[in-house]
Formats: structure tokens, sequence, C-alpha cells
């Protein structure tokens, strides 16, 4: 017997084990929301009389992005997990080389269908927030992908630039999947239309919210036809410098130790409205009088950046610290909701060289995204704030064994965790019933 530091012995079991348990509730929470007739509805069937059908592709797939998983072979976890498929009546999961093969054949009509989902389960996840103001928040983000055909981005390195819009707590509404080299400042009003498409008939956004990409003229035009509220980061553009240095010591107000804060009415090239402008001027340290000389263009430039910070907006009642203060709580609603998608469930790793089949593949991520966000809102409030990867270590990777026996299933957990799950669990029945 080989020689161990601790004395115990490692031996082979044929009872089913499970380290999902977690996982597996989610999955019955899935089919309690009626995700199977969904897929199988919306997604495209495939042609072979054998195939397995769409739900059969994505369910396993959404459970393995909330399992962790981080790339496409990684569903031989889920495969492998006797126990798992025990409990979610799971007979058929495909392979990792199946899975490829059907986003590249059904790219664009999946990524279609998979928004269709969304749009189902948005109209649940509306009921939950109805008492608050409807907010969209809108941002690009990059995923780097050296495949051989990914174009370059202004970053330079390769990859993919998708547009990504969230409302209220960070559900997704739409994404819009770009190549790499596409401007985060192009086609945004079209996004922000298409968002508004994707809610219910009679809904409308109260409110938009935007980096500096989105300081154009025509989507101002677009706000102010549709009554929407907008807070947009400026551009400091000549004119807008010019302005700012026309403000008089005075009309400077203090924020805290090392911001100030003031306003001026501005208005742009085929603006059909002037707007506020809220400047936020940051305390850095000063240059010498004379050194100003020395500096090149581009260092001026990096100088007001540094400084001065501005916001454009439409909301006449509002104060300017308090956009200010609604305006920054979109880091945590629109990036770090990305941060999320793209980390919490590995969006960051695209699994082929084909745009449309990443595309697909992004939209499913997405889905196990807003998925987990509308999971979340049966469990405890303890844990109504956590991210995928808190849950994953304090719900989903309970270990658990099955036991089958006279037609009845068991699943055993430590008593600790009864019951939490099984109060999950009764949740998601009541859900199903809605």
């Amino acid at each position: 017997m080989a020689q161990t530091v601790l004395n115990y012995n490692i031996a082979s079991t044929n009872e089913k084990l499970t380290p999902r348990t977690g996982v597996a509730i989610f999955g019955e929470y899935l089919k309690g929301m009626g995700f199977e007739n969904l897929c199988n509805t919306h997604i495209p069937n495939s042609t072979h009389h054998k195939a397995y059908n769409p739900f059969e592709f994505i369910y396993p797939l959404i459970l393995m992005l909330h399992s962790g998983g981080r790339v496409l072979d990684d569903i031989k976890e889920i495969r492998l997990d006797e126990a798992l498929g025990t409990l979610l009546k799971i007979e058929n999961i495909p392979t990792a080389g199946a899975m490829t093969k059907y986003l590249h054949r059904h790219g664009l009509e999946g990524e279609q269908g998979i928004k269709e989902i969304n749009k189902s389960y948005l109209k649940r996840f509306l009921k939950s927030i109805k008492k608050q103001e409807l907010i969209l928040d809108i941002d690009a983000t990059f995923i780097e992908a050296h495949k051989y055909n990914t174009l370059y981005s202004y970053l330079g390195e390769p990859g993919y630039m998708p547009m990504v819009g969230h409302i209220n707590g960070g559900y997704v509404i739409d994404a819009d999947f770009r190549e790499g080299n596409e401007s985060p400042a192009g086609k945004n009003l079209e996004f922000i239309k298409a968002c508004a498409m994707q809610l219910p008939i009679g809904t409308t956004f109260d409110r938009f919210r935007a980096d500096s990409a989105s300081y154009q003229a025509e989507i101002f035009n677009y706000c102010d036809k549709e009554k929407i509220l907008f807070t947009v980061s400026g551009q400091r553009d000549k004119c807008v410098m010019y302005e700012i240095g026309n403000i008089k010591a005075d009309q400077w107000e203090r924020l805290n130790d090392k911001e100030q804060i003031a306003e001026f009415i501005h208005t742009m090239k085929e603006a059909e409205n002037a707007f506020r402008m809220i400047v936020i001027r940051k305390d850095i340290t000063p240059t010498l009088p004379t050194i100003d000389a020395y500096l090149s263009k581009e260092a001026k430039e990096k100088l007001k950046d540094e400084m001065y910070y501005t916001i454009a907006t439409n909301d006449t009642q509002l104060d300017a610290e308090e956009i200010l203060r609604l305006h920054r709580q979109r880091g945590e609603t629109s990036e770090n909701k990305i941060k999320e998608l793209k980390s919490g469930f590995n969006m960051s790793y695209l699994p082929t060289s084909d745009f449309n089949a990443n595309s697909f593949y992004f939209a499913i991520g997405i889905l196990a995204h807003n998925l987990f966000l509308l999971f979340k809102q049966i469990l405890d409030e303890s844990l109504q704030h956590h991210t995928i990867k808190t849950i994953r270590y304090k719900l989903y990777h309970i270990a658990g064994k099955v036991v089958s026996h006279a037609r009845e299933i068991t699943l055993k957990v430590n008593g600790q965790f009864v019951k939490i799950l099984q109060d999950i669990r009764t949740k998601a029945y009541e859900m199903s019933l809605e």
C-alpha cells in the first residue's frame, strides 16, 4: 500500500453521487417555468428524425453554464453526472461535438429563438419591478477571440464587440453581437429601438443611460420624442470646454473633498432641443503656470479628461447632484452585470470561429444570466444579492446522493441543507402555477 500523509483509504462506489444538488434544484425550477415548451416552440428542430430536440441541446448548456462550465467540452461533466440526470429525468445529452454542429447549423435562427424565450421571461421580470422606473442602460463590451477570421478592434486586439442592453437589476433585454472592428458608437439608436421592441405592448422606458458613445443628437431627439429622460456621459469637445471655461467660481458647488459640480445649458448640431450639461470638476495636482507651453496637445487633452466629467440630460426635475448619483448607478446595473456575464457565465470564451454560431452561443449565455436573475427571486433574501460564483459556492455545489427505491427517488444531503432546498422547491412549484 502506498504511503500517505493522512490515514484514510480511497475506494470506488456505485452509488449515484452528485456535486451539483443546487443545480438540480435550478433545473427543476426551469421545468416548472415551461422552459422545455419554450425551447421546442421557438428554436428550430433538426431535420433528421433521430436528432435531439432543441430542449435537449439548450437545457444541458444552461445547466453547464450555471455549474461553472467554461468551454463547450465541459458539457461532459453534465453528461457524466448520472445522479443529476436521474433527478432531472435527462435521458439524452449531446456531446460537445454535436453541440458545436448544432450551433453552426442553427446560428441566426437559434439566436432569434433564444431572444423570443428571453422576451417571454421578460414579462415575469417586469412584473417583479412594476413599481420602479423602467431604466434602459446600454454598453458595448469587447470579447477577445484569437480566431483566424476575427477582426481587430480599436483596442488593438481581435475579437467581437457586442452591444448589451440592461434594464433594472441587470436583466439583459437585448444584445447585438457585433464584429470586433465595429465602433461602440455605431447603430446605437437602432439598438435602443430594438430594446424597446422587446417590451410588452403599452410598456415604455422611463429613462435611458449610456456612456459617451451614445452622445448623439439623433438619440437625444428620439428620447425627447418618446418622452424618455436621458443621462448620457458627455464629450469634451471645443464647445463644451469653452462653456466650462465660462463657469464662474461662485457657480461651482462642492460635492466632496475631491469633486465640485456645476451646470449650463448646451445644444449640438442637429439636436432639436437644448439640454442640461452637468459638469463635475475633479481636484487634481495643479501644473506649474509656465509648464503649459511645454505640454503636447495630447497631454493637454488628457489633463482635461482627468479634470472634467460631463453628463448630458433632458431631466429638468432632479438637481445636478441627483442626476450625477442616478447616472453613476449604471456602473452597477450595466458595467458590473456585463462583468458577471463575461466572467460569471464565461462568455469571454466563445466556442468556434463561426460568427453566427458564436452569436447563438452568446445569446444562450444571456439567457442563462437572465434565468439566474429570475431564480434568485425565489431564494432566501440573504442570497438574492450574490453573484453566480457565490451562489455556486453556497448552493449549486452542495453534494448529494440519489437513492431509487420502489419507483421513488430520494435526494439525500447534509441535514443543514434540507430545509433550504425544500423551501426553494416549494417556491418554484408556486411560481409554476402563475
